[in-house]
């Protein structure tokens, strides 16, 4: 048996020999000299006839530290046939070949970089010889003893080298890098580099270990039942492209972190009952892939499983392969060309995950086959999801406790999962899982969903409003009731204009979307458009009720705007309003500041008012258990009852004398004149005689 020595001595001389006799001989001459005494100690120099010294005499007379090429040709004519194979690598080449279809010059071409990356001294000389030719195609046409012409075939991006992901090129082909360089370097694929290396039975299995084993899931199809007719759209879709072999078939999965968009790609591959396989996760050391790695894994594993048609590929986080070349994290020399093609010939169907679409090309976005966005689950999906992550994690939570958490925390399934642990590792419950939740939902902008925590004891009979309010909402609750319809409560603060439109959406069986002018108005131009379009949008996806509180803040009157985007921001509302399919509510303060144009856009519109005398007396025996002194504050609102409620709750029990007095104390906060800001006139005064 050789020895691993021998065998690295032996193939170092085979290339150093190559590149003796290549057309770039004279360019190397120095690093060749410089090679005698690394075989003289390993060869023996034989005795040759004055012919063979002509022969062999390329430079006469030229001598470095005493040896001359003709030495290290005598030496090299003993050292270097046949070339030894290296472990299991031979063998794994000749998987490679048969399974890409590789000519003799690509097979020379894997097996220097596959011993490149295992023989530190053909590693050395490589890099020499590529620092001094300048030029990685010379250079491995130097070393394997092939013309430039021929490996420059074999290298370029349409070549079965680049094109199947054997190898990695840190420029996607465009220029190459100095070869074994310190600024980046062809080299073989992470998958392929972690495979070689190993001993296999069959060319199946080397290829199932360069691919891996597909990914699998512990949820169910049900578990994402509120992603609705795309998710059964997604199915159908993949069903017919894996039926008919159809190329270029890639579907886009987005939505917040957290959302299980993978483990959607995962269940998507088991109700096809095809197996899914994620590609670019870790590079040959298992750490980070480069952006370049995890494309030339999907490229890889595309050839690989295009052959046997027979399953789908899941790249997660798209972003680092997808982003727009002028994103900040993006490479310099990202290729646009480069991807589009990738998305235009894929083989076998890639699933794409990322958090977000605005940081990728439109290019690739058109590109794509399907687009599927997974939001945060409603309540209702998530009551369940509650329940089997605590019975997972043997947490303790009572099935109250799983209710009103699921109503209330507008989360994904990942943080769930995460909070739940935190509980059980701290021997806590509910406040334990609480507090966790508020921590993390904090970083991501939302903490808690109260729209989602209807207050059973609203009583709509308390609301001041003109027209028969209770009668409106049984006719809108009725079944088969068309749901295009909407509607606009205007009234003083505290009148009950959200808390009824919470009722609402209870009676007719929804939840609630409710946003804030907070959450759609940006200081930066076209935002807030967005921000709109994407509100109703997922009102649309979630068969909710979209609540917009303070709307005379997009919708004000046109008429008095100052900035092009104060009307644009009215138009993109109004056009919303008149497409929307579902219940549309909105509430203002500021009825007389709306747009003339939204009054007839809206189906309903309510005007809560202060409560009368007999509806105060109603609402304080219903807030407080007993009689109303007489006479109360006139002015009140079902706010004010709510907050003296509080306010008793905390101070302790009062007397109805007392209560009254309260109320008549925000009666007169509401009713007092505020202070002007900035500078007041004075009086004039009456010329002095």
């Amino acid at each position: 048996m050789i020895a691993r020595s021998d065998v690295e001595a032996r193939q170092h001389a085979w290339y150093v020999r190559n590149c003796l006799e290549s057309a770039a001989a004279p360019v190397l001459e120095k690093i060749l000299l410089e090679q005698v005494e690394v075989f003289r100690s390993g060869a023996e120099v034989e005795d040759e006839t004055e012919e063979d010294s002509d022969k062999s005499n390329l430079f006469p007379g030229v001598r470095v530290g005493g040896a001359r090429l003709e030495d290290l040709r005598r030496v090299l004519r003993r050292a270097t046939n046949p070339v030894p194979s290296d472990d299991h690598f031979e063998e794994n080449v000749h998987f490679a070949r048969d399974e890409f279809g590789l000519d003799p010059i690509e097979i020379q071409i894997l097996q220097l970089l596959l011993r490149y990356e295992r023989n530190g001294h053909l590693e050395q000389f490589a890099d020499l010889v590529s620092q001094k030719l300048r030029s990685a195609t010379r250079a491995v046409a130097a070393l394997i003893g092939a013309s430039p012409k021929a490996v420059q075939l074999r290298l370029c991006p349409r070549g079965t080298l680049m094109t199947s992901g054997l190898l990695v090129d840190e420029e996607d082909g465009s220029n190459y890098r100095d070869f074994g360089g310190t600024t980046g370097r062809l080299r073989l694929s992470p998958p392929l580099q972690r495979a070689m290396g190993q001993a296999f039975r069959s060319r199946e299995e080397w290829t199932g270990a360069i691919v891996g084993p597909p990914v699998v899931t512990g949820l169910a199809w049900d578990d994402f039942g509120y992603v609705g007719r795309q998710r059964e759209l997604a199915v159908r879709m993949l069903a017919g492209a894996l039926r008919e072999k159809a190329r270029a078939i890639n579907v886009l999965i987005h939505g917040p972190v957290g959302t299980g968009k993978t483990e959607l790609c995962k269940v998507l591959g088991r109700r096809l009952e095809m197996p899914i396989w994620s590609v670019g996760e870790l590079d040959v050391e298992g750490q980070e892939p480069s952006r370049h790695e995890r494309l030339a894994a999907l490229r890889l594993a595309d050839r690989i499983l295009g052959c046997r048609r027979g399953g789908m590929i899941l790249f997660d986080e798209a972003e680092d392969a997808l982003s727009r070349p002028d994103a900040p994290w993006a490479d310099s020399d990202q290729s646009k060309i480069f991807i589009n093609r990738i998305l235009e010939s894929n083989a076998v169907p890639v699933l794409w995950t990322c958090n977000r679409t605005d940081n990728i090309d439109p290019a690739y976005l058109r590109r794509m086959t399907l687009v599927m966005e997974v939001r945060v689950p409603p309540p209702a999906f998530r009551e369940p999801i509650w329940k089997r992550v605590t019975h997972e994690a043997q947490a303790q939570l009572g099935k109250a406790a799983i209710r009103r958490l699921a109503r209330q925390f507008q989360a994904p399934v990942a943080i769930i999962a995460n909070a739940v642990r935190v509980a059980r590792l701290a021997a806590g419950g509910e406040g334990e899982v609480e507090d966790a939740m508020v921590a993390v939902l904090q970083l991501l902008g939302t903490v808690c969903n109260e729209d989602a925590v209807f207050k059973s004891d609203f009583d709509p009979s308390l609301v001041s409003c003109r027209g028969d309010l209770v009668g409106l909402v049984d006719r809108l609750a009725r079944p088969g009731v068309s749901q295009n319809w909407s509607l606009c409560i205007h009234g003083p603060p505290g009148s009950g204009k959200t808390e009824f439109a919470r009722y609402l959406a209870h009676r007719l069986g929804k939840e609630v979307t409710r946003k804030r002018a907070s959450d759609l108005l940006s200081p930066l131009v076209g935002i807030t458009e967005r921000r709109i379009a994407q509100a109703f949008a997922q009102a649309r996806a979630e068969r909710a009720v979209l609540l917009i509180d303070e709307a005379d803040s997009l919708l004000h009157d046109r008429r008095y705007a100052l900035q092009s985007w104060e009307v644009t921001q009215v138009n993109e509302m109004l056009t919303w309003m008149e497409t929307h399919p579902l219940p549309f509510v909105c509430t203002t303060n500021l009825m007389d500041r709306l747009d003339q144009a939204t009054l007839r856009r809206f189906t309903f519109k309510l005007q809560f008012e202060a409560l009368s005398s007999d509806e105060a007396a109603r609402a304080f025996a219903r807030f407080f258990g007993c009689a109303a002194p007489s006479p109360l504050p006139e002015g009140l609102s079902p706010g004010d009852f709510a907050t003296v409620r509080r306010k008793a709750d905390l101070m302790g029990p009062a007397t109805a004398d007392q209560l009254a007095e309260w109320l008549q104390d925000e009666a007169a906060a509401k009713g007092a004149s505020p202070i002007p800001i900035g500078f007041v006139r004075a009086p004039s005064r009456p010329a002095t005689q």
